[in-house]
C-alpha cells in the first residue's frame, strides 16, 4: 500500500468528518440512534493476490470493540464515522519446517528451524542422489506458526441505507494499524503495518437499541515498503458485530 494513496484517503474522509459534525440530528422513526458500541469479531481463512498483497495462505481472526457516530442522515441514508480497536489479532503463517525426499521406499525427513514464507509450493525444491543411484527429488515440508498482533482504525466510514428499516445494508471504509510483536507476514519485513478493509454489510436492528452486522470485508495489511520486505496480505474477511445504541 503506498502512503500516498494513504494520505489521500484519510484527508478524503477527515473532510468528510468535518462537514457531517453539524448534522447530528436523527429522524425519531429510523434505527441507529446517534451513536453506538460494539464487540465484533472477525476471521479469515486464507489470503491471495485480490489487490496488491502476495502472502498465500494465511489465517487470520480478531476481537475488539467497535465505536460509531452519525454525521448525517436523509430519508434513505445515513452516513456514520467508524473507528474500531482489535486488542486481539492472531494471524498464522505457513512455514518451511524441512526437506523431505524418497529413496527405496522409505521417506527420508530432513528438519530445519521453521522459515515462514510468501507462498506454498508442492513443487520439487531440489533433487538429490539417492542410495540406488537414482536421482530423486526433494521436497519442502510445511507446517505453520502464529504471530500475534493487535490493531486500530481510528478512521473509517459507514454508509447505511433505509434507515427507517431494521434490515440495512450498508458499505464500510475503515483504515489503520497493525502492531505485532514479530515482522509480519514474513521476517525482514516490519512490525508495524498499515490497514486497509472495505465492503458490504447488513445490519439487523432487534429494537433501537441493539443491532447484529454481519460484512464482509476485503483487508489488505503491508508495510507501504518500510521492511526489507513488503509481500502485503489480501484477505477477505468475515466480521460479526453487535452493537449497542442510543
Amino acid at each position: 500500500m503506498r502512503k500516498a494513496a494513504l494520505v489521500s484517503i484519510f484527508a478524503a474522509l477527515t473532510t468528510l468528518a468535518a462537514e457531517g459534525l453539524p448534522c447530528l440530528a436523527q429522524d425519531s422513526a429510523s434505527f441507529g440512534g446517534i451513536q453506538s458500541f460494539g464487540l465484533s469479531a472477525s476471521y479469515a481463512g486464507d489470503s491471495s493476490h485480490i489487490l496488491i498483497g502476495e502472502s498465500e495462505q494465511r489465517r487470520t481472526w480478531t476481537a475488539g470493540a467497535e465505536y460509531t457516530r452519525l454525521l448525517r442522515e436523509s430519508p434513505h441514508f445515513r452516513l456514520d464515522y467508524e473507528g474500531s480497536v482489535m486488542p486481539v489479532f492472531e494471524e498464522t503463517d505457513p512455514t518451511v519446517t524441512g526437506t523431505v525426499f524418497t529413496s527405496s521406499g522409505s521417506q527420508i525427513v530432513t528438519p530445519q528451524p521453521p522459515i515462514r514464507v510468501v507462498s506454498v509450493t508442492h513443487d520439487p525444491v531440489g533433487s538429490i542422489l539417492a542410495g540406488s543411484g537414482a536421482i530423486v527429488p526433494i521436497f519442502a515440508q510445511f507446517g505453520r506458526q502464529s504471530t500475534y498482533a493487535a490493531a486500530v482504525t481510528p478512521l473509517g466510514a459507514r454508509i447505511s441505507a433505509m434507515p427507517h428499516w431494521r434490515l440495512q445494508p450498508s458499505l464500510a471504509l475503515d483504515l489503520g494499524f497493525v502492531f505485532s510483536s514479530r515482522d509480519i507476514p514474513v521476517d525482514n519485513s516490519a512490525q508495524f503495518n498499515y490497514l486497509l478493509s472495505f465492503g458490504p454489510g447488513v445490519q439487523f436492528f432487534g429494537d433501537n437499541h441493539t443491532s447484529w452486522r454481519v460484512d464482509y470485508m476485503i483487508r489488505h495489511v503491508s508495510n507501504a515498503g518500510k521492511g526489507d520486505q513488503n509481500p502485503g496480505i489480501d484477505q477477505g474477511v468475515l466480521r460479526i458485530t453487535v452493537s449497542l445504541h442510543r
